[in-house]
């Protein structure tokens, strides 16, 4: 990924809550006739601490009919797991004097690593992970415990669970930092001011990344 110097985020902490935040991510590897790519949700299972993307470790799991998963078994090379944060079109007419280009704003992390297949205790102990984790934000949000044991076990023979262990985390928050400050302001005033909530988000992204700047 090209990453200019100002685009790098100011901490570790900033990578790991695009991560945390944007669970649906991308997974890609290499199979023998080309590349392969499919959209799953990764959970941080373990880090060096709760702010820390050393020692990261992913997990999610994989329809078994998915050749992607026949292939990720036949070839061991490293795969990439693409995260992507909040990102928008900024339109030229949001700059003060309309005069730089319109672009896009956003934010992405890549992580690298090696696959680990789980055996059934630990993709259990995974989707768990997964569902208190995506329910959470559901008032009265659902759990695993209101059906029958069996409803849930009778589908692990359809799906595989995995580990990422990650050994390199390549991050972009392209906002702004290479531009005069007051255009880079001038979009976080704009998207502020929007009913998105994404793009309120990126409005405070933007802020944050540029302060110091003069």
């Amino acid at each position: 990924m090209f990453v200019r110097p100002c685009w790098q985020p100011k901490s570790p902490a900033d990578i790991r809550q695009i991560i945390d935040e944007n669970p649906w991510a991308l997974l890609v590897s290499q199979s023998d006739t080309g590349p392969l790519a499919t959209n799953l949700p990764f959970l941080v299972e373990k880090a060096a601490g709760s702010d820390s993307v050393d020692e990261l470790v992913l997990v999610s799991h994989i329809a078994r009919a998915n050749e992607h998963l026949a292939a990720m078994r036949q070839n061991t090379a490293p795969v990439l797991v693409i995260f992507e944060g909040p990102w928008s079109y900024v339109t030229a007419s949001w700059y003060p004097d309309r005069q730089m280009p319109s672009t896009y704003y956003y934010t992405a992390v890549h992580c690298y690593g090696t696959i680990e297949f789980q055996e059934e205790p630990q993709l259990d102990h995974s989707l768990e992970l997964l569902v208190n984790r995506m329910e959470s934000s559901y008032p009265g949000g659902w759990k695993t415990s209101e059906i029958p044991r069996s409803e849930i076990t009778r589908r692990f023979a359809g799906i595989t669970g995995f580990r990422l262990r990650v050994s390199r985390v390549e991050a972009k928050f392209k906002l702004g930092q290479d531009e005069p400050l007051r255009d880079a302001l001038a979009v976080a005033d704009a998207l502020g001011g929007h009913d998105a909530p994404e793009h309120r988000k990126l409005a405070a992204m933007i802020r944050e990344q540029n302060a110091g700047r003069e």
